[in-house]
């Protein structure tokens, strides 16, 4: 029996039709599979910057000169994150890591996370030899420690009894602002710190 398919198409015809039924077939397939073509780049480069970061351990970000695109490589830092940033560093320059907690929207959970990817400068410089050529969280510090209330890092601050995270912040944020502290006595000029506080840790504490 003649196949009328024949006598419309010549055989290479018919294969170009099966070439082209065949891609058809597969691209209906994976769109039924939630597949997009916007996915699959969006997929590709996410697995792009995956592999840079985890390739390059060595990767840091100075945060007086970095700009939007390398602020958005570190960890819990979109854009948003980024050009707040940049909008606080325009109106005070950093002169230590540690300021970037002054930067509305950022916690002490996101300075942990992104520290171990920053240059250390200023008064960060000792946070800087307790985590280098590692990405984890550094090692509590011993309660017994005596702890310089001028230059210790969030790390050595929540080892003070009645410090967690919120309130080293705190102490952070009041330094960054008001100064170094004179005197032990004046950890109480921190909201939320009282004099109890103080006394549960008077023996650790120093200002030089």
């Amino acid at each position: 029996m003649n196949n009328p398919i024949n006598n419309l198409f010549s055989p290479q015809e018919q294969k170009m039709l099966l070439i082209v039924a065949f891609f058809a077939i597969l691209g209906y397939g994976l769109n039924l599979r939630g597949y997009t073509g916007a996915e699959l780049k969006a997929a590709a480069a996410a697995d792009s910057l995956a592999v840079i970061l985890q390739e390059d351990e060595d990767l840091k970000i100075d945060l007086r000169t970095a700009n939007a695109e390398e602020l958005i490589c570190l960890p819990g830092i979109g854009p948003k994150r980024a050009a707040d940033i940049l909008s606080f560093r325009e109106q005070h320059p950093f002169t230590s890591v540690n300021q970037i907690l002054l930067v509305k929207g950022i916690g002490i959970k996101t300075y942990q996370r992104i520290l171990p990817y920053l240059i250390a400068f200023g008064d960060s410089l000792a946070e800087e030899s307790g985590s280098k050529g590692s990405t984890s969280r550094p090692p509590r510090k011993l309660a017994t420690e005596i702890v310089n209330l001028n230059s210790a890092g969030p790390e050595e601050l929540c080892s003070l009894k009645g410090i967690g995270p919120v309130r080293a912040e705190a102490i952070i944020r009041y330094r960054n602002e008001n100064g170094p502290f004179t005197t032990i006595e004046d950890l109480i000029k921190v909201k939320g710190i009282g004099i109890r506080t103080l006394e549960a840790n008077r023996a650790r504490l120093v200002t030089q």
